[in-house]
């Protein structure tokens, strides 16, 4: 019989487990009534599980029945221990009696146990070991049993009675009670193999998942959902079935083998158990993880939460990379199977989805600012638990329910600050099952308002960089004006040549100059004038389409073809009559093979229009700007230079402050220069400036190259 021994595995486990499990209880409240029971319970158990542990270990069926008595002892009591610790638990009313009697009951079972023969008659044999055989006296102790079975089915309905009265919370604990006993119960089939049927007796695993569960409920004082304690029960038992095959399958295998070399079986089981021994400590480590896991799921770490804000959400300062992010963390560190966030649209006066993740059906979701959504806005708890077991949901109003449905909902917070209804955090139930407890109220509510005020900041610096793009365009808008009568030259000039082309042709064919020209003759002079109309309306069309397109706001469009040298010409073709007006020459130095740029391409031509016009402004009478562009280690350096006044040392550090200008009073906002800066780096660049009184003045830009480029490199 090589694996009698590893029957013993499981059921040896079982009872120094739950032994442990109601010391701890019993140390952490000793003078709780409730926990001293739940001790005396888990030591009754004890006694069940390793007095059988013991008999499947020994070969001598005298022993085995010694054992048999000692064990019967400890099963006895396990009823009437349970049926005390209810009556403790819920504080029913009075009865004592009852309880005395069952003890009393109890112990004269005991007696009977040791004093007669007929209650336990001996010990079978079966393939697992030896186990225990009744007399009639055991059938009497069945009647007891269920009896105490109704009566502790009783005791827990009027628990559930009383506790419905306090609280759901109080209900719920006592549903969570009434599922750990009935899974107890199913332990009673140990009771199969003490009248002849062979069953391998499983009660140390549901009699040990009841008492971790109910450890749990005590120790955490924390409920949680049927459907969770079932899908744990499942996990803890899968677990316990899985090691003790995995232990036993080795051992079994290992005896075997050794056998074949070493004739005697004890001797040959001693590799088997260095085998398990080395076992030991890798399953122990599994099993530890795994149940942490789900089992006792460990709590998130709330200060990783925090710092995860802290360091990676709270400092950002767009808000559409700030909400997106947000929901993503909560769902990633607290486990969510779904997180969103809505904004206040004031607009519409709704709350309007603003980014989402997980598996959500609120891609279309819009909540209404109702009357019943600001009466749980203001709320002194400032939030809604729509949780299976929340105990404010039949508080909340009908209409407002249907239309948070949407959003898959179990927590949802309001975002304010300072007053102001920023948004909506809603976060959906946990991948464990759990429901959010008053610990994760505690965590969250303080997050969400540190969430407002980074979202408060962020629609500020978002509110201020609409204000600078839109000071950029007014300015910009200026400069068109003042740029109109130069390019109203450059359009007059082309479209003067196609009127004049016309009517010559027009009056020389009305004073009969075309008449002795054959019909292929006159073709051919109209089809040259009409070449030369096109190509000065080609002319005029290329300035008023270069003007418009650049009169247009950006739209912060990133392009991975931008062509630094096509831009500036852009830029070129626009100013370039006005710099000569002015005696103003412009030169630029750029190699062909330099590769694109990833950024705004209208922004870009704004960089390089500001800087070109402040330049041709720092110059008084004639003067000279050069754009020089070289490429060198992924990046494009741009220089645009000119020979005008410069700037003094003092002032080089201001020149990027907004409203600082050098130009007289009425001839600049002193916007130019800090909006450029602010565009430079919205593209991922820098630029910076050197200049010398007297000398002249130079900007340095710096980009970073396209990684693809479909630059066509010029030879």
């Amino acid at each position: 019989m090589h694996s009698v021994n590893l029957y013993a595995i499981p059921p040896f486990i079982a009872s120094f487990l739950l032994f442990l499990i109601g010391l701890f209880i019993f140390l952490n409240g000793r003078k709780i009534k409730y926990h001293f029971n739940i001790f005396l319970l888990t030591t009754s158990t004890f006694i069940w599980l390793f007095g059988y542990a013991l008999m499947y270990l020994v070969n001598n069926a005298r022993a085995a029945l010694l054992i048999s008595k000692i064990l019967y002892t400890g099963v006895i009591f396990i009823p009437i221990f349970f049926n005390h610790f209810i009556v403790n638990y819920f504080g029913l009313k009075d009865n004592s009696l009852l309880i005395k009697l069952t003890y009393l009951t109890g112990i004269i079972f005991v007696l009977l146990n040791w004093g007669t023969n007929k209650f336990i008659v001996g010990v079978y044999k079966y393939f697992w070991g030896y186990h225990t055989k009744v007399g009639w006296l055991h059938t009497l102790y069945l009647a007891f049993f269920v009896f105490l079975f109704i009566r502790g089915l009783n005791f827990l309905r009027e628990g559930y009675r009383k506790a419905k009265s306090i609280s759901l919370s109080e209900a719920n604990r006592a549903k969570y009670l009434f599922l750990g006993f009935l899974i107890s119960v199913i332990s009673s089939t140990d009771f199969l193999p003490n009248y002849g049927i062979k069953f391998y007796p499983l009660g140390f695993i549901f009699m040990s998942t009841w008492v971790i569960m109910t450890a749990y409920a005590i120790v955490r004082h924390q409920l949680m959902d049927i459907q969770v304690i079932i899908k744990k029960t499942l996990v803890f038992a899968g677990l316990f079935a899985a090691s003790y095959a995995v232990i036993s399958i080795f051992a079994y295998l290992g005896s075997i083998l050794f056998e074949n070399f070493i004739q005697n079986k004890w001797i040959a089981m001693i590799p088997s158990v260095f085998i398990i021994v080395l076992m030991l400590r890798p399953l122990e480590n599994y099993l530890k993880t795994t149940t942490d896991r789900f089992l006792f799921q460990k709590k998130y770490d709330y200060r990783n939460l925090l710092k995860t804000f802290t360091r990676e959400v709270l400092t950002l300062l767009d808000v559409s990379e700030l909400v997106e992010l947000t929901v993503t963390k909560l769902t990633e560190i607290i486990k969510l199977n779904n997180a969103s966030l809505l904004l206040f649209d004031i607009t519409t006066d709704n709350f309007v989805l603003a980014a989402s993740s997980g598996d959500t059906r609120a891609s279309s979701c819009v909540i209404k600012n109702d009357e019943n959504l600001w009466t749980f806005m203001l709320s002194p708890d400032q939030y809604i638990m729509l949780g299976a077991n929340s105990e404010n949901r039949e508080n909340i109003p009908e209409n407002l329910l249907k239309e948070i449905e949407c959003l898959d909902t179990h927590l949802l917070i309001p975002l304010i600050h300072n007053n102001e209804v920023l948004g909506l955090l809603s976060l959906g139930a946990k991948k464990s099952d759990e429901e959010f407890t008053q610990d994760d109220i505690d965590i969250l509510l303080p997050l969400a308002s540190t969430i407002s005020i980074a979202l408060s900041n962020a629609k500020l610096v978002g509110q201020v960089s609409e204000a600078q793009a839109q000071a950029a365009q007014r300015e910009k808008m200026a400069v068109i004006g003042t740029l109109s009568a130069g390019i109203n030259h450059e359009i007059c000039n082309p479209l003067g040549i196609i009127r004049g082309q016309c009517e010559m042709f027009v009056l020389n064919n009305k004073e009969g100059l075309y008449k002795d020209k054959t019909s292929d003759e006159l073709l051919e002079k109209a089809q040259t004038i009409m070449e030369k109309v096109i190509n000065e309306a080609d002319r005029a069309s290329s300035i008023t389409r270069k003007l418009s397109a650049f009169a247009k706001p950006a739209k912060g469009e990133i392009d991975d073809k931008v062509e630094v040298e096509k831009e500036i010409d852009e830029v070129i073709a626009l100013i370039e009559h006005e710099l000569k007006l002015d005696n103003i020459n412009i030169t630029k130095s750029i190699p062909g093979d330099i590769p694109n740029i990833s950024a705004d391409r209208k922004q870009i031509q704004e960089i390089f229009f500001n800087l070109i016009r402040n330049a041709a402004h720092a110059i008084t009478g004639e003067g000279h700007i050069s754009i020089m562009a070289k490429y060198n280690s992924g990046k494009i350096y741009v220089d645009v230079r000119d020979n005008g006044s410069g700037i003094e040392k003092h002032r080089l550090k201001q020149i990027f402050d907004p409203f600082f200008t050098t130009k007289d009073p009425g001839k600049g906002t002193g916007l130019g220069l800090f909006i450029v800066k602010q565009v430079v780096e919205k593209n991922n660049g820098q630029i910076s400036v050197e200049s010398e009184s007297g000398k002249g003045t130079v900007f340095h830009l710096v980009f970073k190259a396209a990684e693809k480029s479909d630059r066509v490199n010029i030879v």
